[in-house]
């Protein structure tokens, strides 16, 4: 096989801004076709077709893989219909609503044979490759408390991020990335879940919301997520040596520099490391996909993991619903 030969289901803001960007810097990705409603939203891709129904994409035998980057509500389905035509799929996050539809999706991608990824993409910037070091060193010691926050200001009362039917709500928009680095980066795994938020009166999503989880050794986490606050991407781990502060920890490519920033203190407050670096987080993650395709490894970040984030993200808005009485999470 060549080059990749990529198609993409919908032409959202995210797939022209930063996923067709990435796939023009890779020199093994070439984009065949996008499928959208809006044909003028479309063309902006210059892609080779323009289909106006999804299901004319995914059934174009000319195609490899799909990147979809729909609404919440639809990933899943779109996922599997994908793969049931033989497409390899970068699934935006979060990749599904329920655990029951991430089954169904890990169900599809074994029987057809093909790789599948959710698109946590900040995960390929090297600088949490050098968390997980630092965390090995020793450096803070054993960490007993985890906490990360992703807030920015939504001003389009009309956004897709504000319907409950397709999958809206900080938590699942910004707060998954959260999640994702307390449970895959730094590995803390919950078997409780409690959420409480802020709702829209209007719509009923959660604007603001926080998750604390606690785990199996009785240790902590706490991730904020939230549609109404200014940008700020962190998470920090505490141990009793120090702690480990990222900042521009999922989007260092829109921060001031385009840099993630480390730093370490010790237990005195007193700063014993800082550090700064600079990544294609999305070209890195488009790069791992198309090593996946063409000598058949599985995905560093894989299905399981995601069925883990589907999971822990259920489980968090039963909590919500149920005015945030302890859930269970095995």
């Amino acid at each position: 096989m060549g080059n990749i030969r990529w198609g993409i289901v919908s032409a959202a803001n995210i797939a022209f801004d930063e996923f067709l960007p990435a796939i023009s810097r890779s020199n093994r990705a070439e984009l065949i076709a996008v499928a959208s409603k809006s044909l003028e939203k479309a063309k902006r891709f210059n892609s080779s077709y323009i289909y106006e129904k999804y299901e004319h994409l995914i059934e174009d035998s000319s195609i490899d893989a799909v990147y979809i980057p729909l609404p919440n509500s639809l990933h899943a389905e779109w996922a599997v219909k994908a793969m049931k035509k033989g497409k390899h799929v970068l699934l935006e996050k979060p990749a599904a609503l329920t655990e029951a539809d991430m089954h169904a999706v890990k169900t599809a991608a074994r029987e057809n044979d093909v790789v599948f990824m959710e698109a946590f993409m900040y995960q390929f910037h090297c600088q949490h490759k050098r968390v997980k070091e630092l965390l090995e060193s020793d450096k803070i010691g054993e960490y007993n408390h985890v906490k990360a926050h992703f807030s920015w200001m939504l001003e389009d009362s009309g956004d897709i991020r504000l319907k409950p039917e397709l999958g809206g709500g900080a938590m699942r928009d910004v707060g998954c990335y959260g999640l994702h680095a307390v449970t895959q980066i730094v590995g803390f795994k919950p078997v409780q879940i409690t959420m409480s938020g802020k709702m829209n009166q209007g719509n009923g999503v959660d604007m603001t919301s926080t998750c604390l989880l606690l785990d199996a050794q009785k240790r902590t986490a706490e991730v904020t997520a939230s549609l109404e606050l200014p940008f700020i991407n962190r998470y920090e781990i505490f141990g009793p040596k120090g702690c480990i502060t990222v900042d521009s920890a999922f989007r260092p490519d829109v921060s001031n520099d385009e840099h993630g920033k480390i730093t370490v203190k010790d237990d005195n407050g007193n700063v014993i490391l800082f550090e700064r670096y600079k990544d294609d987080q999305y070209l890195n993650q488009i790069e791992h996909f198309h090593d996946c395709i063409l000598e058949g490894k599985n995905p560093d970040y894989n299905v399981d993991h995601s069925l883990q984030m589907a999971r822990y993200l259920e489980k968090s808005y039963q909590s919500l619903n149920r005015e945030s009485v302890l859930t269970e999470v095995n």
